[in-house]
């Protein structure tokens, strides 16, 4: 299944909706800059729960990211990028109830066994920027450098829907061989 674009409200009732339907969903293809905190925090608690991959082929940050990290098996293209920050209210600031938020997202992620270095570039990039994941990070989160649904991307037939959610099912290939992310040093980002 595909999630991109803006993640809005509603589209967590039509993700679940998608996984009543079409039992073959094994994995989300991931592009999206963010969104709704709200809508992506119940899309990744519920993929958690049924133990559906992600794989992100450029990027995905925000909301999108948690979703990411939540997941339980984590994909990714050579040169995607993984965006984190804290919790912003509806004008893009910090407040007291934003940084509530922060911390509580912070100790859910450590419960979700997301490694500190993560969870830490999220505590402490502000609302109005970005901080990127670097490969020692993603290695940590135990991140596979491939796109787990190459094979369905070939085989499935092309619909295109106005959402930001658009189902397709995707399989895995037997011959694929899992490529763990290489340990490096540096930051893609601020």
């Amino acid at each position: 299944m595909k999630l991109s674009g803006d993640i809005r409200d509603g589209d967590f009732v039509r993700f679940r909706g998608y996984l009543a339907t079409e039992r073959r969903i094994v994995g989300l293809d991931l592009d999206s800059r963010g969104g709704s905190l709200y809508e992506g925090f119940r899309i990744a608690m519920l993929a958690h729960q049924k133990q559906i991959a992600s794989y992100v082929s450029g990027e995905c940050d925000s909301a999108c990211a948690f979703i990411f990290l939540a997941s339980r098996k984590r994909y990714v293209a050579p040169n995607a990028k993984i965006g984190v920050h804290s919790v912003s209210n509806v004008h893009g600031n910090e407040d007291s109830r934003t940084i509530r938020d922060t911390i509580k997202l912070a100790r859910l992620s450590a419960k979700l066994r997301i490694p500190p270095s993560a969870i830490g570039r999220m505590v402490i990039t502000p609302p109005g920027k970005i901080s990127f994941l670097n490969k020692e990070e993603l290695a940590s989160l135990k991140v596979m450098e491939r796109n787990p649904f190459d094979r369905t991307a070939r085989t499935a037939t092309a619909e295109s829907r106005s959402s930001s959610m658009c189902g397709a099912a995707p399989s895995k290939s037997a011959s694929e061989q899992e490529r763990p992310m290489r340990n490096a040093t540096g930051s893609k980002g601020s």
